[in-house]
């Protein structure tokens, strides 16, 4: 009977088990997506090799962990300790490649052992005779359509294909390998590394030589090599956002199948009370409405088990993602998916089962079925009338088509506000250009050379040059800190607004922002540490651009030390002396500075590669707020028709033409979409205001909102209610009045 049930509205089952498909398809790819990261970051650790692994303390990720290759000769005379390897590893973007990861060893040490030559050969341990040598991994080569003998350009840097290898990890068959001293090189870091592995010489003493290089240095993080990956701070951000989005797609599709059971029990409801009056019990009627909410969300989920996979598949082989991104499942996802799938089932289903078990035979057979529940309104003509004709799947749908909005809303609003914070904190301080490093994947990893700012300072145009330095920290204190380092006496920090204490004076002194006070209950004169220095608070300030809005400042000389950059910045503030002859300025010193990208202040943020990536994601959900949006609700507008059936075979039959049908459903569709969207407005607002209270990233987050953002919102409703209306409209169009009257 369940099976048969399901099958009886062949079109809702169908657009209910999409709906719960494109759900889990959420949760598997974002899932995996996170879990293949991990094993990425375990495979370069294990792979190699490693027993242990070491990285500066607090550094937020191994690509931003800096320190002294010397630590290395030290580590290797620890008892225990059989050999070391130092390892440089950081993101560029070339020919089109958003993300290459390019990996620095030194030829001589373990580590390289790793990389399998499946074409060429290996790197000379001497350098190349021929010029500057690089390995590419397998799938990097082929997105770049490389071959051995070929040439890449990294940066100003030509360098020349040597080798090709394979390891079996995704993040280095993705990446490429150079020596450690040309990484240095490339990415300005002389005789300094991300990591340094450790084997040690028996592994039943793995804990004891943990402890004694623990304890004899303090300014590194030492980890197994096996628990390297769930250690670190920025992959465990990126499950986190994975998961909040998941969540969203999962109740999103929860909601549309708990409208599909429910109208459905609505449908039955003469059904049920024959089954009642026949001595059904209660409990056989819920369990049979749950047992066909638990066999919907099982197709519902294979389906987007599968869906997901494939886009995994699509992402691992895509040339832009395919360095980072590879098709993994880890247990536990297999196991969260299916608990998903199960949840949704219960969830959906739990509400629809209890009210069938709850009607008595006797009111279940008086159940004239097409007439609402019990909700009328008093005005607003036939349309609206129909829209809440079914209080309760208005409502769900409200909710479901919603939360779809609110996503777009909340995340539009945040980077609304990062922008603007951006631009507020440049106009303030009158700044006319930005300049960062070109080519870098990520603004936290620009490196530009203080020489070149000097250079640019000496133009005639230039009025004065401001250099900034930031990075993120973390701790157990500290989950997520950003530290920005100004010159005290540059024109840049004096965008802050000092409400308690002073503004910096000298070394070893920290400016906090208020949110940042207000979180970690610091005050001025309490101290904090920073990657193993401690910092005096000396202050504590308002404004500011993002950065600084979500954590600390520092001197620029303290910042270079701790993030181990000393003479660079990240990038470069500018004045002109006369801001009209901005396009001169920036045409010569992208002339004279290749390995700088400068763009006007108000055009910096929308050029940064991390706003790049932003909007590429946002279009992502655009797309999946639609997809599933839009499923939901060709349910709901296509459920409501079946009900009224008959009363749109009395309107053919009182005259009303084929148009006229279509296009009072077409109106009741982009209506409730309307309607959805002005929901999830108010929603998405308070999710992007409730973002902004949350401890320690508060102050990161200030939405603003553009009439921009709106008006897109308003074409994402108005295009869900067209597709969500187009089929029911026509079926209800091509309606014979002679059967659509019979109909029961």
């Amino acid at each position: 009977m369940i099976l048969k049930n399901i099958l009886h509205r062949k079109v809702r089952s169908l657009l209910t088990v999409v709906g719960i498909g494109l759900g889990v398809m959420v949760v598997v790819a974002l899932g995996g997506i996170g879990d293949g990261l991990v094993a990425g970051y375990s495979g370069v650790v294990t792979g190699s090799g490693n027993d242990l692994m070491l990285i500066q303390a607090d550094a937020y990720d191994i690509t931003t962990s800096n320190f002294g290759e010397e630590i290395a000769a030290q580590v290797a005379t620890v008892p225990g300790v059989r050999a070391v390897a130092r390892m440089l590893v950081n993101f560029v973007s070339t020919e089109g490649l958003p993300y290459v990861v390019v990996f620095g060893y030194d030829p001589n040490e373990y580590a390289m052992e790793h990389f399998k030559i499946i074409e060429g050969h290996t790197l000379s341990a001497g350098g190349g005779r021929r010029g500057k040598e690089i390995l590419l991994g397998k799938s990097s080569a082929e997105h770049l359509d490389k071959q051995v003998g070929d040439t890449i350009r990294l940066f100003e840097s030509t360098y020349r294909v040597v080798g090709i290898y394979e390891t079996g990890v995704g993040l280095e068959d993705g990446g490429a390998v150079m020596t450690l001293d040309e990484a240095q090189k490339l990415f300005q870091k002389p005789r300094k590394v991300s990591g340094i592995g450790v084997k040690v010489k028996h592994i039943e003493e793995l804990e004891v030589v943990q402890e004694r290089i623990r304890r004899r240095f303090s300014d590194v993080s030492v980890s197994a090599a096996g628990d390297f990956a769930s250690q670190q701070q920025a992959l465990t951000l990126v499950k986190g956002m994975a998961w909040a989005i998941s969540f969203l797609a999962v109740i999103i599709g929860g909601v549309g199948m708990m409208n599909t059971v429910l109208m459905s029990v609505f449908e039955r409801t003469r059904e049920i009370g024959v089954l009642r009056a026949l001595g059904w019990r209660r409990g056989r009627v819920l369990r049979m409405i749950l047992g066909e909410s638990l066999l919907l969300s099982a197709v519902g989920g294979l389906f987007g088990f599968a869906l997901g996979y494939g886009v995994l598949i699509l992402l691992a082989e895509a040339p832009a993602t395919g360095s980072l991104i590879q098709a993994t499942f880890s247990p536990d996802l297999v196991v969260q998916t299916l608990l998903v799938i199960g949840g949704l089932g219960v969830m959906a289903g739990a509400y629809p089962a209890w009210r069938a078990s709850q009607l008595t035979p006797l009111e279940a057979l008086r159940y004239e079925g097409g007439q609402g529940d019990g909700f009328r309104l008093p005005f607003g003509g036939m349309i609206l009338r129909s829209l809440f004709r079914r209080r309760t799947r208005t409502i769900l749908t409200l909710l479901g088509v919603g939360l779809g909005i609110a996503t777009i809303v909340a995340l539009g609003g945040i980077t609304e506000g990062f922008i603007t914070q951006f631009t507020d904190a440049f106009s303030k301080g009158g700044t006319d250009l930005v300049a960062r490093e070109a080519d870098v994947a990520d603004t936290s990893l620009s490196t530009i050379d203080e020489r070149i700012g000097q250079r640019i300072a000496a133009m005639p145009q230039v009025s004065n040059v401001s250099g900034m330095i930031f990075g993120m920290v973390s701790s157990e204190e500290l989950p997520m800190f950003i530290v920005t380092g100004y010159h005290p006496n540059e024109y840049a920090i004096q965008t802050l607004s000092i409400i308690e204490g002073q503004s910096l004076r000298g070394s070893r002194e920290l400016l906090i922002s208020r949110s940042s006070a207000d979180s970690l209950k610091k005050g001025v004169g309490d101290r904090l540490r920073l990657m193993d220095t401690m910092f005096r608070i000396v202050g504590i300030y308002e404004g500011g651009g993002p950065f600084e809005a979500g954590g600390g400042v520092i001197s620029l000389r303290d910042a270079q030390t701790i993030f181990g950059r000393p003479r660079q910045v990240s990038m470069y503030m500018i004045k002109l002396r006369d801001p009209a002859q901005a396009d001169a300025a920036i045409a010569e010193i992208s002339q004279r500075f290749p390995k700088v990208s400068v763009s006007r202040s108000a055009e910096f943020v929308e050029k940064m590669p991390d706003m790049e990536s932003m909007n590429a994601m946002m279009g992502a959900i655009y797309f999946l707020a639609i997809l599933v949006g839009g499923v939901s609700m060709m349910n709901t507008v296509l459920m409501s028709v079946f009900e009224r059936t008959r009363e749109i075979g009395t309107l053919r039959a009182l005259g009303w033409r084929r148009r006229r049908v279509l296009w009072m459903i077409l109106r009741e569709a982009v209506l409730l979409s309307l309607f959805s969207g002005a929901a999830g407005v108010l929603l998405g607002m308070g999710l992007a205001w409730l973002a902004g209270q949350a401890p320690m990233v508060g102050g990161f987050i200030q939405p603003a909102y553009s009439v921009e953002l709106f008006v897109q919102v308003g074409v994402v409703a108005i295009v869900l209610g067209v597709i969500a209306g187009l089929y029911p409209a026509w079926w209800a169009s091509n309606l014979n009045p002679l059967e659509a009257l019979r109909y029961e």
